[in-house]
């Protein structure tokens, strides 16, 4: 699904239903394939909620099931993300970058080690989504 499709959907109730229980967001390293491509290094997956957000003004932001958060499944850089259905169906792909990248979407760090990438992710570490909004 583009950018083009999440926007119409935008317009009702419709992509909070589409995305119904179980949803993911997750999150990838090494080079982003073409809409709906082959999946690379997953580094974190998170469960969204149920509804998996809120619709406001034309865009859906993103809510974790978890509010404690998910955690890390492989320490490595995030390069790009994908949002799936519970049954691996591909929903929408996106970039993804630390905050000073161009990534459609930010990724923050807490405290990461010195000299080490703003977009890197460590295994076993909490996983939040805060702030996801697509659509406008």
């Amino acid at each position: 699904m583009n950018v083009l499709a999440i926007n119409a959907m935008l317009q009702g109730p419709g992509l909070l239903a589409y995305l119904g229980e179980g949803a993911r967001f997750l999150v990838f390293g090494g080079l982003q394939p073409a809409e709906g491509g082959a999946a690379t290094t997953l580094l974190a997956a998170a469960m969204l909620a149920l509804p998996a957000g809120a619709v406001a003004g034309g865009q859906l932001a993103l809510a974790q099931a978890d509010s404690a958060g998910d955690l890390a499944l492989a320490t490595g850089i995030a390069t790009w993300g994908r949002v799936e259905l519970a049954d691996g169906t591909w929903v929408a792909d996106f970039s993804m970058s630390g905050p000073s990248g161009a990534g459609q979407v930010k990724l923050v760090v807490q405290s990461p080690p010195e000299g080490d990438p703003e977009a890197k992710l460590y295994q076993g570490g909490t996983f939040f989504i805060g702030a996801v909004v697509f659509g406008g």
